[in-house]
């Protein structure tokens, strides 16, 4: 995903671009820019940056799967399963780990990202 700095005027904009197809694949530009909110009292506590990218559906006849996406596949199945049911509940056992630890990062990182995200991607390492 790239990023980008738009013109006056279009700071905030979000949403595609385009629509085209090239060679017969629907191709559509998006932009986005991610707003991080604070999971216990949902203030805004921080911006992402600003993306920008290309959708492109994969002809998966053509470019099947490889072992190693089959298995980064299955870890990331098994931590979308688990993230919403500790982001849900603020009486789960990780919870409050899980928080401290988004909240520095929040406070640390350039491009900060969603409670969520967060949570995935912490569960994605360990699995």
């Amino acid at each position: 995903m790239a990023h980008y700095k738009p013109t006056d005027g279009f700071e905030n904009f979000t949403g595609a671009l385009s629509k085209k197809k090239i060679q017969g694949v629907k191709n559509m530009t998006v932009t986005r820019r991610k707003r991080i909110k604070d999971p216990l009292t949902g203030e805004v506590v921080g911006m992402g940056p600003k993306e920008i990218y290309a959708q492109e559906r994969r002809d998966y006849n053509e470019h099947p799967l490889t072992e190693a996406e089959t298995r980064q596949r299955a870890k990331w199945r098994d931590a979308c399963r688990l993230a919403p049911a500790i982001v849900r509940d603020t009486s789960h056992p990780r919870y409050m780990e899980f928080y401290r630890r988004w909240k520095e990062h929040v406070q640390t990182s350039e491009s900060p990202m969603p409670f969520l995200n967060f949570v995935r991607a912490v569960l994605i390492r360990e699995v």
